[in-house]
């Protein structure tokens, strides 16, 4: 496993890890951001915007495929670019008709729950390799 590999498997980790728990305390406040957020274009695209940079940083700096920990961080940055690239240029309209789509108000604590999930084994795995 490369350097870079461990220092993105614990950061993408923790940042998973602190932001689940975070929605899981504060899911009144996350929701009406979500909410605030998904009204706004700007908000979206600004968004976007920032899923594009964090997405194009992890595909050039890391596309490894070579062990499963790498294939995960490579994978989750080709979503977060794909994500990223989707919220800028689809209209704001289909983002928020997607958004609702997935039923995130309902199913919060499941997505709160795998990101979490995902978030802890990244953590473990960059911290024990």
């Amino acid at each position: 496993m490369t350097p870079l590999t461990l220092f993105l498997a614990k950061l993408i980790g923790a940042y998973a890890l602190i932001m689940s728990a975070w929605m899981l305390v504060r899911r009144d406040v996350a929701l009406e951001m979500i909410e605030s957020i998904s009204r706004n274009p700007v908000a979206i695209a600004f968004i976007g915007m920032i899923r594009l940079a964090i997405g194009l940083a992890i595909v050039i700096g890391h596309d490894v495929w070579s062990d499963g920990m790498a294939a995960l961080v490579s994978l989750v940055g080709w979503i977060i670019l794909i994500s990223g690239m989707l919220t800028l240029f689809l209209p704001p309209q289909k983002v928020r008709e997607i958004f609702s789509g997935m039923g995130y108000e309902k199913r919060y604590p499941a997505f709160a729950l795998v990101s979490f999930a995902l978030g802890g084994a990244l953590l473990i795995a960059g911290f024990s390799a």
